[in-house]
């Protein structure tokens, strides 16, 4: 198994559910901005070989921030994937950029300046980070994330969708050869897989009649060579054999990885070691596996800390793997 964590770097721009206003990146509350090349030694000591970070914008500029993903570049040796979204947007979109379409024509751009800069330099771009869950915030009855408006589901689905098309073909516009991904909640309660799955199927360009008699169309923008890697979120501790066998079947051919995994209702699987073993006895040699929380992060539903589950931001580390070759860098 192949061992990974995230630093995640979720946005949060609305209401808590206390009533309160949050509006913060995980990428700096949390300090991982500053201290992000310790933080990346710290992790590789730990046996940690995969990883996923975010994308920063220069309000000011309205481009990329060149001199984050310089940094990100300069030590990602392969193993860092960079998210372009995860639950906001730049904040020189507006709303009614959101609404219009620009947002999407906006972020096609902002998608092709990067991997066009920074070819070859990371393992994979992940196009969107939960669409699921970030269509569901926007959405009524929610309405609880820029940019509201308490539009029904598929109203705000079919922006939020061709967003994350739109990110996914300026990626492979620039640099064909990248890698992209996605991660979608897996295994969450009864809902059956192939609707958990939509946000993958819609990207991919796979029919979708019910989202056509809803009058979203946008399936019909996706194609399949816009995704390489299907990544789930697995929180539960349900058939996890079960989990990567059905997605597997949905979509033949696309590498599908654990892009999130921690056991966050059952403390007696803490350490990591313990909820890790449950994919170890899977025996798959070649599986990603990544962890999140493993850095400290704010979390969405009133910004209060949530610790990290395998690195503190002081430096401790929680976990170690065994019999494994630690990569040792100097930045």
């Amino acid at each position: 198994m192949n061992y990974g964590m995230c630093f995640d770097g979720s946005v949060v721009r609305g209401w808590g559910n206390d009533g309160r206003w949050l509006h913060f990146s995980n990428t700096w509350a949390t300090g991982h901005k500053d201290q992000m090349e310790d933080n990346y030694r710290r992790a590789r000591q730990m046996g940690l070989t995969l990883f996923r970070d975010t994308v920063l914008w220069d309000d000011t500029k309205r481009c990329p921030d060149y001199a984050w993903l310089d940094r990100l570049q300069t030590i990602s040796h392969g193993q860092i994937e960079v998210a372009l979204n995860h639950y906001g947007l730049p904040e020189w979109i507006d709303a009614a950029m959101f609404w219009n379409g620009q947002a999407a024509e906006a972020m096609f751009e902002l998608a092709y300046q990067i991997a066009h800069h920074y070819r070859g330099a990371f393992r994979s771009y992940n196009i969107g980070v939960e669409l699921g869950i970030w269509t569901d915030w926007i959405a009524a009855p929610n309405n609880r994330q820029w940019p509201f408006g308490g539009r029904p589901w598929w109203e705000v689905y079919q922006q939020t969708s061709a967003i994350t098309i739109a990110i996914a073909k300026g990626l492979k516009a620039a640099d064909p050869a990248c890698l992209t991904s996605m991660s979608e909640p897996w295994g969450w309660g009864a809902m059956p897989y192939p609707d958990q799955a939509r946000p993958f199927a819609t990207v991919l360009g796979q029919a979708d009649e019910v989202a056509r008699q809803n009058n979203c169309l946008t399936f019909q923008q996706g194609q399949t060579q816009l995704l390489d890697v299907i990544g789930l979120n697995i929180y539960f501790d349900n058939d996890i054999a079960h989990m990567l066998r059905a997605a597997r079947d949905l979509f033949p051919g696309k590498k599908v990885v654990v892009a999130e995994t921690a056991n966050i209702y059952r403390p007696d699987c803490h350490p990591p070691t313990l909820w890790w073993a449950k994919f170890e006895a899977l025996r798959e040699a070649t599986l990603d596996v990544s962890w999140n929380p493993g850095f400290p992060m704010l979390t969405h539903e009133l910004g209060e800390a949530m610790a990290g589950n395998l690195l503190d931001a002081d430096g401790t580390r929680h976990w170690q793997k065994t019999e494994s070759v630690v990569i040792n860098q100097d930045f």
